[in-house]
């Protein structure tokens, strides 16, 4: 078929470099060690022949360690342009251009042969190996099938890049290391047992209470990557004051853009600045540092560039309630990265959410307090896996309406589409609209993953009431405490706690006001009139029992739609 040996090669083209495979990798050889010799083994990554001799050469390595091989282990598809290319370049002959493989050769250029030659001069006769099982073993096939996998992963990654899960731990790290990332600190993480479920309250700092700013720049070293198939629909970005450590935000491409981070005086909008800032800072303030942000956070000398985005005016446009587009990308990204997805809507009360959190997001796995030894992802996993196994939408854990169901993948969908974004998007997409048609178009925190959905429907009190003194004191939780996890702000004991009394003990409720838990009527000046005898109407005169943080079914149930 060719010559037994030959001088060095004339220059031809490289040949590709070796795929590393997760089952096995073959040894380098070092510096020092003597090689007795080099081969290289190619061939189709489907076909048994080329995973024949690959099993044949894996014993050899095994036996003989100064033996090196190298696996050139190519995509059908690609095949012939490489067996061509390896013909020109060796000056192989005898060899059709429709020759399947596999090919053993030397790093000298000496060829040895097809799969059944390399098993015969080679492995038997030279190195004394026994004869492996026959081409027909179902072991061959096993292995041909997980070459091909491996091969056509590299082609995708080769494509279109790593996949979403690496870029977002790739991202998150760079985060960090910037100081654009800051985890929110927690005084205190409780957990509670609740009708036989396991419940956590993560205390947080006190709310700032209402906020008027309608949009924030983040620095565009925090941005992800692009979901939402080939239109890319939305951006993925790190969530500044993560809650996990990976709390990733959804925005729509439609209402971000790419801005100067460089921050602009007297640029302001119709409700408040634009500039760049701690997206979770207090007050409106330009310094950085003054609001418990690092000024590489603030400014972004990496690039020089932000990303501008809005809130999600629920409230006042219709048409920025979520809709399959949002559930579809939020569907890449669980599939991606494992987690939870959350969204809270707001249709009235007084705005307490920075721009951020008006936007879908998912917090990835896992999501407790209880450690690397915990095997929960979430604290109420095993409610939820024992609920879709009994086909329950009412969860005893949650004293209030609330909606709990697997997600209705639509009937005749193939089982090897059912995991597809698009298929569990339009899914969770369904599931939503039937929550709403259950309880209304009005405001809701939700939490979905990749198998089911959960509804909380919301009744926000007018701005300026008493409840509404009480929303902004203790706002309705972030929505992933649909799963289990409850996040309150701190609250600091008041009269009639500081002398020994406790809220509640009147009327029963743990979020009360001056008047209804002293019994003061309404009509009576001292109801409406903050002059008589206290600084504030006793109407107005909020009231919360402190360890109301020990209660989280109670917390999350607050501003529950009675």
């Amino acid at each position: 078929k060719a010559r037994a040996s030959r001088p060095a090669p004339p220059p031809g083209p490289p040949l590709e470099p070796r795929l590393a495979r997760p089952r096995a990798s073959a040894r380098e050889p070092t510096a020092g060690r003597r090689t007795m010799a080099s081969y290289v083994i190619a061939g189709k990554a489907d076909d048994p022949a080329f995973a024949r001799a690959e099993f044949a050469a894996k014993q050899i390595e095994a036996a003989c360690p100064n033996v090196y091989f190298q696996y050139e282990m190519k995509h059908p598809d690609a095949w012939k342009d490489f067996i061509l290319s390896v013909f020109r370049q060796y000056d192989f002959h005898g060899f059709s251009d429709e020759f399947g493989g596999p090919l053993v050769w030397t790093h000298e250029g000496e060829l040895v042969g097809n799969g059944a030659e390399f098993v015969q001069k080679i492995c038997i006769e030279k190195f004394g190996m026994q004869d492996p099982p026959s081409l027909t073993d179902p072991l061959f096939r096993a292995i041909a099938a997980d070459n091909l996998k491996t091969v056509r992963l590299a082609r995708h990654r080769q494509e279109h890049g790593p996949p979403f899960a690496e870029k977002c731990e790739a991202a998150c790290v760079r985060a960090q290391e910037a100081g654009l990332v800051e985890p929110e600190m927690f005084a205190e993480k409780r957990r509670t047992l609740t009708c036989g479920a396991s419940l956590e309250v993560w205390v947080a700092g006190a709310v700032q209470g209402a906020t008027s700013r309608d949009r924030v720049k983040i620095d565009l070293g925090l941005q992800v990557g692009n979901v939402g198939g080939d239109e890319g629909t939305h951006i993925v970005a790190l969530h500044p004051r993560p809650l996990a450590r990976k709390q990733l935000v959804l925005l729509p491409q439609r209402l971000v853009q790419e801005v100067d981070a460089s921050p602009r005086r007297g640029a302001l909008t119709s409700a408040g600045s634009s500039e760049l800032q701690a997206p979770f800072s207090p007050d409106d303030s330009s310094n950085p540092e003054a609001v418990g942000q690092s000024p590489v956070a603030a400014a972004g000398p990496e690039t020089g560039r932000a990303l501008e985005v809005p809130i999600r005016d629920f409230r006042g446009e219709p048409k920025e309630d979520l809709g399959l587009m949002d559930f579809t990308a939020a569907m890449e990204v669980l599939n991606g990265v494992g987690g939870v997805a959350t969204w809270m809507g707001l249709r009235a009360g007084a705005e307490f959410r920075q721009p951020l959190d008006t936007h879908l997001q998912v917090l990835s796995y896992p999501l407790h307090s209880q450690g690397e030894d915990c095997p929960l992802r979430y604290p109420l996993e095993l409610l939820f896996e024992s609920a879709l196994w009994d086909g329950v939408q009412q969860l005893k854990v949650f004293p209030f309406k609330h909606s709990f169901s697997a997600l209705p993948i639509r009937e005749g969908t193939p089982e090897e589409k059912r995991k597809l974004p698009n298929v569990l998007g339009q899914a969770a997409f369904d599931a939503y609209e039937a929550a709403k048609a259950t309880f209304g178009e009005g405001s809701c925190s939700i939490a979905f993953t990749t198998s089911w959905f959960a509804m909380l429907p919301l009744e926000p009190p007018a701005e300026g009431s008493a409840p509404g003194e009480a929303w902004l004191q203790l706002p309705p939780p972030h929505p992933v405490a649909l799963c289990g996890i409850v996040v309150a702000p701190s609250l600091q004991r008041g009269f009639p706690e500081t002398a020994g009394l406790e809220v509640g003990s009147s009327t029963g409720k743990l979020v009360s006001t001056r008047a209804l838990e002293e019994g003061i009527p309404e009509g009576s000046p001292e109801f409406e009139d903050p002059r008589c005898f206290r600084a504030e109407a006793a109407s107005r005169e909020v009231r919360i029992a402190a360890r109301i943080l020990g209660c989280p079914a109670e917390l999350l149930g607050v501003w529950a739609k009675a």
